[in-house]
Order: C-alpha cells, then sequence, then structure tokens
C-alpha cells in the first residue's frame, strides 16, 4: 500500500473519530467513512393532535357500531353474531396493519444489508 494513501486513510478516520485499526500485516484498515452514512429513515413523529384524533375515531366509529347493533330489531342471538363478527374484524385489522408494517420495514432493512454489501466490495476494489 502507498504510504500517501495510508497517510490519508489514517487523517480521515482521525477526523471521523475512529481510532486507527491495524490489519494483522501492521496496515491500517480503511476507515469507516460510510459507516457514518445511512439512508434516510422516515422517523417521523406523530404529533399529539393526530394521535388523539385517531384514537377518538377509533373510540367513536366503534360506540356507533354498537349502537347500530343494539338498536337493530333482531334476536339477541343475530345481535351477538354480529358484535363478535366486528370484534373479529377489529382485531384482524390490527393484524393486518401490523403485519404490513413488519413487511416494510424488513424490506428496508434488506435494502441497507444490500448496500452495505455493495459499499464494502467497492472498498475492497478501491484498496487494489
Amino acid at each position: 500500500m502507498n504510504a500517501a494513501i495510508r497517510e490519508q486513510r489514517v487523517r480521515m478516520a482521525t477526523a471521523i473519530g475512529e481510532p486507527e485499526r491495524m490489519t494483522s500485516a501492521g496496515f491500517p484498515l480503511q476507515p469507516s467513512v460510510y459507516a457514518h452514512w445511512s439512508t434516510p429513515t422516515m422517523n417521523q413523529s406523530n404529533s399529539a393532535a393526530w394521535v388523539t384524533y385517531t384514537y377518538a375515531s377509533f373510540g367513536s366509529a366503534a360506540a356507533m357500531t354498537a349502537l347500530g347493533i343494539w338498536g337493530i330489531p333482531a334476536d339477541l342471538w343475530v345481535k351477538g353474531y354480529l358484535a363478535m363478527a366486528v370484534v373479529f374484524l377489529v382485531g384482524t385489522c390490527f393484524t393486518l396493519a401490523k403485519t404490513i408494517r413488519d413487511e416494510h420495514e424488513g424490506k428496508r432493512l434488506a435494502n441497507r444489508l444490500e448496500d452495505a454489501k455493495a459499499e464494502k466490495l467497492l472498498m475492497g476494489i478501491d484498496r487494489t
């Protein structure tokens, strides 16, 4: 390895606050400059007003559905069946939303791992 390149890598590592790491042959490793760069993520936090709105809308929808089931002119067993169907529907909606979110986040992680592998390959090419 060229001494100028080695010195430049040591300066880069020092500039970003990394200690100098050495290989078994005594050469400094490529500083992980790219470790500090990451794909922008959407760490968006919701406002308190939005969270309150979502709780209130869920509560009002559940109350209106319960009121509708209670007021329908039908036998008690029909009302019970409708109530159980609504409870099951709400549970599966939560499960579906969680599954979709988990799939999305899993794809984001897979994309980051692919990007990291590509960067590692590019850094390996840079060393030769």
